[in-house]
C-alpha cells in the first residue's frame, strides 16, 4: 500500500510543493479572465502538461487546478452546474499527472463572496457546494484536500468540516496573512495568524499554513513563528515570488528563481511542506529542489 501523505510528513524531511497554476495556463494560452478550473474539461492535456512540468521540477505535493471551482464562482462563467464534472476532472488530471512520484491535494479557494450576514451567501449554501466538488475528488484518488488562500475563519472552518465527514485523509488548511501597520500580520478579516492557525487545528485540520497575501517570502518566516506558537500541527507555506507590479499590460513578479530558493530554503526549516503561489513557476520549484538537495 502506497504510504499516505501524513506518514511522509511524520518521517520529518520537508516536502517540496508545486506553485502558481493561473500564471502557467495563460502561459498555455487561457485568456485573460478566462475560467482556468474549465481547462480540466476542455483542455486537460494542457492542465496536465503543466502539473507534470512541477513534478518533473521535484513537486512531491500537486494541486488539482480547482481553486474556483464552486457555483459561486463558476457562475460568473455560466458554469455553476459544472461542480462534480470539474472537480472530477480536475482530480483525474491531478493524478494522471502525479503518477506515483507526487501526492495530490484537491484545491479549494474562497468562496467569491462572504457569508452572511455580510454577504448573501448562506452557510447551507457553501457546505452544498463544498461537498460535491470535495465529494468528487475524493472519489478520483486525491491524497487530502486544501482550504487555501482563506481570509475569515467561518468559512474555512466550515470547509474543513465538510472535509472531515466526507472522510479526507488529509486536511490543509492555508489562509492568507498580509503585514499590518504597527507590526503583524492580519487577513483582510482581521485575523492573526495564531487566531488562524487555533481554530484550524480545532477544527480538524491536520496541518495548517498560509499562502499568497502581501507578504514577502522572507516575512513568512515570522507568520510561522506566529503559527506555530499556537499550534503543533505540521506546517505548508507558500509565499509569492514577491509583489507584483504592472510593466505594460504584464503582470511582473520580481523574484526569479535564483532570488526565492533562498528564502524558500529557509521556510523548510520551519514547515513540513514549502512551496509556491502566485508568480512561481516550475523553475522556481527547480530552483528549490537543487538548493534543498
Amino acid at each position: 500500500m502506497r504510504e499516505s501523505l501524513l506518514d511522509a510528513i511524520r518521517r520529518g524531511t520537508t516536502l517540496i510543493g508545486d506553485g502558481g497554476m493561473g500564471t502557467e495556463l495563460q502561459r498555455a494560452g487561457l485568456e485573460p479572465g478566462g475560467c482556468g478550473d474549465a481547462w480540466n474539461l476542455s483542455h486537460p492535456a494542457e492542465v496536465q502538461a503543466i502539473q507534470r512540468r512541477y513534478v518533473e521540477a521535484g513537486s512531491q505535493i500537486i494541486l488539482t487546478n480547482t481553486f474556483g471551482t464552486n457555483q459561486f464562482v463558476l457562475s460568473r462563467y455560466g458554469l455553476e452546474d459544472q461542480v462534480t464534472g470539474i472537480a472530477r476532472a480536475g482530480a483525474i488530471n491531478a493524478r494522471a499527472a502525479a503518477g506515483t512520484h507526487a501526492f495530490v491535494l484537491g484545491d479549494i479557494g474562497p468562496c467569491g463572496g462572504f457569508l452572511e450576514p455580510l454577504g448573501d451567501i448562506t452557510e447551507r449554501e457553501l457546505e452544498g457546494t463544498w461537498r460535491s466538488a470535495i465529494q468528487a475528488m475524493l472519489e478520483e484518488g486525491v491524497d487530502g484536500i486544501i482550504f487555501e488562500t482563506m481570509t475569515a475563519l467561518e468559512e474555512i472552518t466550515l470547509g474543513i468540516r465538510v472535509a472531515r465527514e466526507l472522510g479526507a485523509p488529509a486536511i490543509v488548511a492555508s489562509i492568507s496573512y498580509d503585514p499590518v501597520r504597527g507590526g503583524g500580520y492580519r487577513t483582510m478579516m482581521g485575523v492573526s495568524p495564531a487566531e488562524g492557525a487555533r481554530a484550524c487545528a480545532e477544527a480538524g485540520a491536520h496541518i495548517v499554513g498560509a499562502n499568497c497575501g502581501r507578504a514577502e517570502p522572507e516575512e513568512f518566516i515570522a507568520i510561522a513563528r506566529e503559527l506555530r506558537s499556537a499550534t503543533d500541527r505540521p506546517l505548508m507555506l507558500q509565499p509569492n515570488a514577491g509583489q507584483p507590479s504592472l510593466v505594460g499590460d504584464a503582470i511582473v513578479y520580481p523574484r526569479d528563481p535564483q532570488s526565492l530558493a533562498p528564502a524558500l530554503m529557509e521556510l523548510a526549516r520551519h514547515a513540513a511542506v514549502v512551496g509556491g503561489c502566485c508568480g512561481t513557476t516550475p523553475a522556481h520549484i527547480a530552483a528549490f529542489r537543487d538548493a534543498h538537495q
